[in-house]
């Protein structure tokens, strides 16, 4: 028997259900002997008729407290968190090492972890009670991943913004350390953007910077000027609010950090 969720829905207080299409699957997959199911578990191309749905997949790693299978928990369980982990890992951030493996933007790894870390916990609660968190992951499961993945980046991205320190009055002109930081070196050139490893890795860096800062170099990668005479052309002064000399400091003090991250990251790798 499969047993109904147990979560409410905010709006009308009805009881979440799963798919007419999951609940039936669900039916015949009960029945099938253990080892069958174990099989079907590590079927990963969705194309294969003998695939389970993650939310099939997770339906049975929760009632699996209640059996105690060991054989089938753990393969349940390696094959569902595979796919939460695929589902978590952004794949911008993603860039191809001189070794040719891959590797993952800071921002990247960080948003990836702290998926797992929400759902694994989820997990945990789940199997030592009830957690009703999970019951809409039955339901839709790549939405509430998708959903959890929004919520990590919202978070890393405003976790960066409060390590970063208060940075120097707008108005001010950048110090002479600055401009010799920022030198001749132009993070947005854009004949660098044919590596993808220099992609991701600027990617990342502009996300660590503070934001008024990353908002002025965002603009000027969709190429936005700074000032425009063309009221119908849109310029980072106007879209900002910022006079000319404000925004060129902040571009200012953008682009000397970002030489520092880039350039020592190339002589990382």
């Amino acid at each position: 028997m499969i047993k109904p969720l147990m979560k409410r829905r905010p709006d009308d207080g009805r009881l979440y259900e799963r798919r007419p299409e999951v609940t039936a699957l669900l039916l015949d997959l009960e029945v099938l002997p253990r080892g069958e199911l174990i099989r079907r578990a590590q079927v990963t191309l969705k194309s294969d008729p003998d695939f389970i749905p993650s939310e099939c997949l997770l339906h049975f790693v929760r009632r699996s407290k209640r059996e105690n299978p060991d054989r089938l928990f753990e393969t349940l369980f390696r094959a569902l968190i595979a796919r939460v982990e695929y589902a978590a890992t952004l794949r911008g951030g993603q860039h191809y090492l001189p070794d040719g493996s891959r590797g993952f933007s800071r921002y990247a790894i960080d948003v990836r972890d702290y998926v797992m870390d929400r759902f694994l916990k989820r997990l945990m609660d789940d199997r030592s009670g009830y957690d009703s968190g999970l019951d809409y992951y039955e339901v839709n499961f790549a939405h509430a991943v998708a959903s959890l993945r929004s919520t990590a980046k919202r978070s890393v991205i405003a976790k960066a913004d409060r390590l970063q320190p208060l940075s120097t009055n707008d108005d001010e002109a950048v110090s002479v350390e600055v401009e010799r930081a920022a030198g001749a070196f132009d993070p947005l050139d854009r004949s660098r953007f044919d590596d993808g490893n220099y992609r991701s890795r600027l990617a990342s860096a502009i996300m660590k910077l503070p934001i008024k800062e990353r908002q002025v170099v965002v603009l000027l990668l969709k190429e936005y000027p700074i000032e425009s005479n063309d009221p119908n052309k849109p310029d980072i002064c106007t879209t900002l609010s910022c006079v000319e000399k404000t925004v060129r400091n902040r571009r200012d003090r953008a682009f000397a950090k970002l030489r520092v991250v880039l350039l020592e990251e190339e002589i990382d790798v």
